[in-house]
């Protein structure tokens, strides 16, 4: 049990199109600082980070737009090619994803505020090692690619290839000690997650929610 004055770290995770960020939701709602992994991969590839000439080298310099920026599409369209490809990808990604997440983390900790990991590759990047405790997000396949549809404007052949390179369920239900299963509607989903919200701060803080 944490002292009234310390902070909790929690990661968030799950398959592309589970509905994370409406769990998210929960946790900001109760004072949690979200550290974005997505937004981070964001910024370590701006143009002149270092991440980007590791990134051409592997996947070719045209990954690289003249001006600078990295070409996503052409990249995602390389890089979920194969699993060994992913794994290249993600191994030059998550270490500079990590160290950036981390020392936000750390200045959380300082300001003495709870924060939240949202980082769909949680533990290929390590990233549970910081956490007190982790929450996965899943949904149905046939829901997933709905929404990813919807939301990424992604052709069928692109999210299948795409979806073909994630994990199953059961890698993150057996890693995480709390799981949301959204396969109704997004009322449902807000309602267990406000009440895995609760239940993580009433096992840590025994009962208080003001940290």
């Amino acid at each position: 049990m944490k002292g009234k004055n310390e902070n909790l770290l929690v990661g968030i995770t799950g398959p592309s199109g589970a509905g994370k960020s409406l769990a998210v939701g929960a946790f900001e709602a109760h004072g949690f600082r979200v550290i974005d992994a997505d937004r981070v991969a964001r910024e370590v590839v701006m143009p002149g980070q270092p991440v980007l000439a590791k990134l051409a080298d592997a996947f070719g310099s045209d990954v690289i737009c003249q001006d600078g920026t990295l070409d996503r599409r052409r990249l995602a369209g390389r890089a979920f090619s194969s699993r060994e490809r992913t794994d290249r990808m993600n191994a030059i990604m998550l270490t500079e994803i990590r160290k950036h997440m981390a020392a936000q983390a750390a200045d959380c900790a300082a300001a003495g505020k709870n924060c939240l990991f949202d980082a769909p590759l949680l533990f290929e990047a390590g990233l549970e090692t910081l956490c007190d405790c982790c929450v996965a997000v899943i949904a149905p396949m046939e829901v997933r690619l709905v929404r990813l549809a919807q939301r990424d404007g992604l052709t069928e052949q692109e999210l299948c290839r795409r979806l073909k390179m994630q994990h199953e369920d059961d890698y993150y239900i057996s890693r995480c000690q709390y799981v949301l299963v959204n396969d109704r509607d997004t009322a449902t989903l807000q309602r267990e997650a406000e009440k895995v919200v609760t239940a993580i701060l009433e096992k840590y803080y025994h009962g208080d929610s003001t940290t």
